[in-house]
C-alpha cells in the first residue's frame, strides 16, 4: 500500500513539475522537484526494508540485475562517498572508469519507451558522435527494361539527402542522501535511473512537442519548410493550424492525404498516424469525436475512418492536436560522449546530501515539414451514426 502512495505521489510531484516549467514559476518547481526526489528516496529505503536481499521481489518492483561493469561502477561511486577525498575519487573514478556505463542510458531509454505513450513513437537511436543525418526523400525510382545481352542501362540517382544537424546538451542535476549509499548498487542504480529517466521524459517530450530549435530539438508544432524564416532567438514558428471539425472520412482524407506527399512532391506510404492531444481535449473533444452509441445501447470508441493512434501530452495547448508519422521523426542520442556524472558538496553540504549532475547530448527533428500537422481542434463535433431514410418502391 505504501509503494502505490509513493508511486502518486511522484506522479503527483511530476504533473507540478511540468506545469511549473511550463509556466516559468522556478520556485513551484523546485518545490515539485523536491517532492518528487523525496517520495523516490522513501521508496527505496522502504524497498530495502521489505524486500532483504530477494532477487525475486527485486525484480518484480523494477530493481535490475546489474552486469559486472555496472556493479564494479555503483561500488566504486559508494566507495569515492565514503572517502576522505570523495570529491577527487569520484573524478578519478569518472576520468579512468570512462564515465557511468553506457547500459545504464540504454535501459534509462527502454523504460522510457516502455512507459510514457508519446515516447514510444518515437525514433530514439543513439548517434554517438554523428553531425550528419542521412533521410530518405521517398523518391519513387525503377529499374529500366531491355534485352537480355543488352548493357545495363539506368544508373539509380540517390533517394536520400544529408542534412547537418549539431548535437545539443542535456543536463540535469539532483542530491543524493549520503546514507542511501549503504543501500548498495542495486537500490543506487534504482535511484538514478529514476531521477533520470524522468528528468529525461519532461525535457524531450516538450522538445518533440515544441521544441524551437534554439539549443534544442525542433518540434512537431515548428515549420520547417524549405525557406522558412527562422533566427537563433526565437528558433523555428509554429506551424498554421489546420482546422477540423470531425473525423469523417470526408473530411479526414483531405487532412491526411497532406501527409503522403513529402515536400519534393515525392509520395510516402503509410498503414498507421498518430494524434497527440492533451488529456482536456481528449476527454472533452476526441473522445465524443470518436465515440457512438450503437443501436444495441453499447458503446464503440475509437471509430477513426483510417487507422490512428491517440497519445496524450499535456505539452499541447488546449484546442489543438498534431497528427503525425512516427516513423518519420527522429531523436539521435550522443550518451556516449557526455553522458557522465559530476559531483559536488558544495550545495546543501549541511544538509548531508551531495549534489550530482548528468549530462548527454541529443538533438531531434521531422524528416520534413510535411511530417505532421498541426490541427485546430476547437470546433470538433461530436460523432453520430448517420441515418439514411429511403423508399421502398412497391412491387
Amino acid at each position: 500500500m505504501l509503494g502505490s502512495l509513493v508511486d502518486a505521489r511522484q506522479k503527483e510531484a511530476i504533473n507540478a513539475l511540468m506545469k511549473a516549467m511550463k509556466e516559468g514559476d522556478e520556485e513551484q518547481a523546485k518545490a515539485a522537484w523536491t517532492q518528487f526526489h523525496d517520495s523516490i528516496v522513501d521508496k527505496i529505503k522502504d524497498d530495502y526494508e521489505m524486500m532483504n536481499g530477494d532477487t525475486a521481489i527485486m525484480a518484480q518492483r523494477g530493481y535490475r540485475q546489474l552486469t559486472k561493469r555496472e556493479t564494479e561502477f555503483y561500488q566504486k561511486w559508494i566507495a569515492s562517498v565514503k572517502s576522505k577525498d570523495a570529491k577527487q575519487e569520484f573524478t578519478d573514478l569518472m576520468n579512468i572508469e570512462g564515465g557511468m556505463p553506457e547500459t545504464i542510458f540504454t535501459d534509462v531509454y527502454k523504460d522510457l519507451v516502455q512507459e510514457h505513450p508519446l515516447l514510444s513513437k518515437i525514433n530514439f537511436q543513439n548517434v554517438r558522435y554523428l553531425t550528419k543525418w542521412i533521410l530518405n526523400d521517398h523518391t519513387k525510382q525503377s529499374a529500366a527494361w531491355g534485352k537480355i545481352n543488352s548493357e545495363i542501362e539506368k544508373e539509380i540517382s540517390s533517394g536520400f539527402r544529408t542534412i547537418d544537424v549539431a548535437l545539443f546538451k542535456l543536463s540535469a542535476f539532483t542530491v543524493i542522501p549520503l546514507d542511501m549509499v549503504d543501500l548498495g548498487p542495486e537500490f543506487l542504480d534504482n535511484y538514478v535511473r529514476t531521477i533520470l529517466k524522468e528528468a529525461l521524459y519532461c525535457a524531450c517530450e516538450n522538445a518533440c512537442v515544441t521544441g524551437n530549435g534554439v539549443d534544442c530539438p525542433i518540434g512537431l508544432d515548428r515549420d520547417i519548410s524549405e525557406g522558412v524564416s527562422h533566427n537563433d532567438v526565437d528558433g523555428y514558428p509554429r506551424k498554421t493550424p489546420v482546422k477540423i471539425k470531425s473525423f469523417r472520412p470526408e473530411e479526414y482524407g483531405p487532412v491526411l492525404a497532406k501527409l503522403a506527399v513529402n515536400e519534393r512532391g515525392n509520395m510516402r506510404k503509410f498503414d498507421e498516424v498518430t494524434l497527440i492531444c492533451n488529456q482536456v481535449d481528449y476527454l472533452s473533444k476526441v473522445m465524443p469525436a470518436t465515440v457512438v452509441l450503437t443501436a444495441a445501447g453499447t458503446y464503440q470508441k475509437d471509430l477513426f475512418p483510417f487507422p490512428t493512434s491517440v497519445v496524450k501530452s499535456n505539452e499541447l495547448k488546449t484546442g489543438e492536436a498534431i497528427l503525425f508519422l512516427p516513423e518519420e521523426y527522429f531523436f539521435g542520442l550522443g550518451t556516449s560522449k557526455d553522458g557522465k556524472l559530476e559531483s559536488t558538496d558544495v550545495y546543501k553540504f549541511l544538509e548531508d546530501v551531495r549534489t550530482y549532475k548528468i549530462k548527454l547530448h541529443g538533438n531531434g527533428r521531422a524528416f520534413d515539414n510535411t511530417v505532421a500537422l498541426l490541427l485546430d481542434i476547437s470546433e470538433l463535433d461530436p460523432a453520430y451514426i448517420t441515418v439514411e431514410n429511403r423508399e421502398i418502391p412497391v412491387a
